[in-house]
């Protein structure tokens, strides 16, 4: 990427320069110095940072599993590449007994199975918000996978976020959410980092998702995006803080206890 279209992506995520700091590793100074044109030719690494978090890349690197070579597995093509066909939700009905997948414009992505640290995270926050929801007397439902998204409800897009929570009960059938739920979380890992902090992310939104939490282990941080109001916004957290819901302002997490 050029430095013009580093701009562009930057001004188009609503990324400040403190965000685009802490996501590419690198120091604020240089990355401001970078923005303002203040460095007028930065280092090739600095640039390849830049690029990389502006591309929810970041420090992750894609992985090709062996076998199934006619679908995409995790981000082995570049989303928009071509296929010899699109996939549908037929499709991931008919898949093998253990094999999973998502589902996205038609292409397929196949799911790793989870690390150990990844499920301590997962659990703590379904048991976290769970009993929160409990406590409060509330409505809402709380589901981790296997469990079907379909936020736009038609054949195309099929998810699993590693935590789905549905206030719309109308929404719910035994098949799973369709619509886009109010909470999705996606703990992060070297193999779908770059999927879910860029075209799952971007479907969340676009199907009407309120709030959307990106919890990465590896650098013990949070991305809590929320959609709740006018004025969007986007906050990064560390594992040691404690973190509010936008969908319920009284819910604090410490992702630092699940560990």
């Amino acid at each position: 990427m050029t430095i013009q279209e580093m701009k562009q992506r930057k001004q188009e995520l609503g990324y400040s320069n403190e965000t685009l700091a802490k996501l590419s590793g690198l120091p604020l100074g240089t990355v401001q110095k970078v923005m303002a044109g203040v460095s007028k030719a930065p280092r090739q690494k600095t640039l390849e940072a830049l690029s990389a978090a502006l591309n929810g890349k970041e420090k992750y690197k894609t992985r090709v599993p062996a076998g199934q070579p006619s679908a995409v597995r995790e981000t082995a093509l570049a989303y928009g590449s071509s296929e010899e066909r699109k996939y549908t939700i037929e499709d991931i009905y008919a898949l093998p007994e253990g094999v999973r997948a998502e589902l996205i414009d038609g292409r397929l992505y196949y799911l790793a199975t989870p690390t150990r640290t990844h499920q301590k995270i997962a659990g703590g926050m379904h048991l976290s918000v769970a009993n929160y929801i409990r406590s409060q007397g509330g409505s809402c439902e709380v589901y981790i996978p296997p469990f079907a998204v379909y936020p736009f409800d038609d054949e195309e897009t099929y998810l699993e976020p590693d935590l789905t929570v549905v206030c719309d009960l109308s929404k719910l059938d035994e098949k799973g959410c369709h619509g886009a739920p109010d909470w999705v979380v996606e703990v992060l890992s070297p193999g779908t980092a770059s999927k879910d902090m860029s075209i799952k992310l971007f479907k969340y939104h676009a199907a009407g998702v309120r709030e959307c939490w990106m919890m990465d282990p590896g650098k013990k941080i949070v991305i809590a995006y929320d959609f709740t109001g006018q004025q969007e916004s986007m906050t990064i957290y560390s594992f040691e803080d404690e973190i509010p819901g936008a969908i319920y302002p009284d819910l604090r997490i410490r992702p630092a206890d699940f560990l």
